[in-house]
C-alpha cells in the first residue's frame, strides 16, 4: 500500500527540515500542497528539501490566469511530477508544460468511475471525517466505495481522516493507498505518527 504524506496548506515550524526527517524515515512520496505560495516561494520550499528526494515529490498545480507560460515552469528541479487539483482538470486550465501530470482528485464516485485520464492514480475524498478540516465529514458509504473500487480503471487513493487507525480498513475497501495530511501535521509528534503510518501499512 502506497503511503502519501500531503503537506500542511500552512507554514509549519520547521517544514522542511521536518520533510528531509519524513523522507530519511522512509516517505516515499510527498504531495507539495501549498495554494497560497507564489512560485518564487515554491521554488524555495522544494530548494529546502534534499535533491536526492525530488524524485518523490508531486506539485500541486492550482488555477493561474497568466496565459500560455504557466508560472509553475521556473521551478527548476526534476520532480516526480504534478497533481491536477479537481476544479484545474473541470475548467480545463493550464498546466505546467515541463512535469509529467501524476494524478488528480474526486468527491463523487461517478465522476471517478468515469475518469478517462492518463494518471498514475487518483485522490477521492472524504473517506472518513476529516482531521485537518473542522465538520469534513464522511461523504460516502463504505460499501459503494468499496463495489467501486473494484471495478475502477485506475489505482485510488483514499483522503480524508487517514491516521493508523484507518489503514487496514483502507486495505480491506480496496485502495491502492492513503494520502495523510491532519494525522501527520495536527497531532504533537509528527515524527512518531509518521513511523506508526509506515509501520501499519508495511505489516
Amino acid at each position: 500500500m502506497q503511503l502519501i504524506l500531503l503537506t500542511h496548506p500552512q507554514e509549519q515550524p520547521k517544514e522542511t527540515i521536518s520533510v528531509n526527517h519524513f523522507f530519511e524515515a522512509g516517505l516515499t512520496r510527498l504531495h507539495i500542497h501549498k495554494p497560497d505560495l507564489n512560485p518564487t516561494a515554491l521554488k524555495d520550499y522544494i530548494g529546502a528539501i534534499d535533491e536526492k528526494w525530488h524524485p518523490n515529490i508531486v506539485l500541486h498545480a492550482y488555477p493561474n490566469n497568466l496565459g500560455n507560460e504557466h508560472p509553475l515552469n521556473i521551478i527548476p528541479y526534476k520532480l516526480k511530477g504534478i497533481h491536477q487539483p479537481e476544479r484545474v482538470r473541470q475548467e480545463a486550465m493550464p498546466l505546467p508544460d515541463k512535469f509529467k501530470v501524476v494524478s488528480t482528485s474526486f468527491h463523487y464516485i461517478n465522476d471517478m468511475l468515469d475518469c478517462k485520464g492518463d494518471y498514475e492514480y487518483l485522490f477521492i475524498s472524504p473517506v472518513f471525517n476529516s482531521i485537518s478540516k473542522q465538520g469534513y465529514e464522511a461523504a460516502f458509504n463504505l460499501d459503494d466505495i468499496k463495489k467501486a473500487l473494484e471495478i475502477c480503471q485506475h489505482q485510488v487513493i483514499a483522503l480524508g481522516g487517514i491516521a493508523a487507525d484507518k489503514i487496514e480498513q483502507a486495505k480491506t475497501l480496496g485502495f491502492y493507498g492513503v494520502g495523510v495530511l491532519g494525522g501527520v501535521w495536527n497531532v504533537d509528534k509528527p515524527m512518531e505518527a509518521l513511523k506508526e503510518l509506515l509501520d501499519v501499512i508495511n505489516v
